[in-house]
């Protein structure tokens, strides 16, 4: 439990810093400011944004559904597939669609 508690802290600060960034560079880029750095920020934080937000809701959804038992170890292995199999959507529709900005 200690271990998902860790991973959902350090999620966290990079979740709400990595979200940060996104939203004001898109409101940016919507309102012409910095059109440039905007697009290229985001075009390169979609990734690591999707990434850093499955971790930060896997490790949410295991500390709730674990409780203060150790037997929901079965429960990491679900949670990580679907995590996987998410993150794989995002990186395949990130690559398969070209961005039009």
């Amino acid at each position: 439990m200690n271990k998902a508690k860790n991973l959902h802290d350090v999620s966290a600060i990079y979740f709400f810093i990595l979200a940060f960034v996104y939203v004001f560079a898109a409101l940016s880029f919507r309102n012409g400011f910095m059109i440039d750095v905007s697009s290229i920020a985001i075009r390169i934080l979609d990734i690591p944004f999707a990434m850093v937000a499955l971790m930060y809701g896997g490790s949410t959804l295991y500390m709730q559904i674990s409780g203060d038992d150790e037997g929901a170890s079965p429960w990491v292995m679900v949670i990580f597939a679907i995590a996987l199999l998410l993150f794989g959507l995002v990186v395949f529709l990130n690559f398969a669609f070209q961005s039009q900005l």
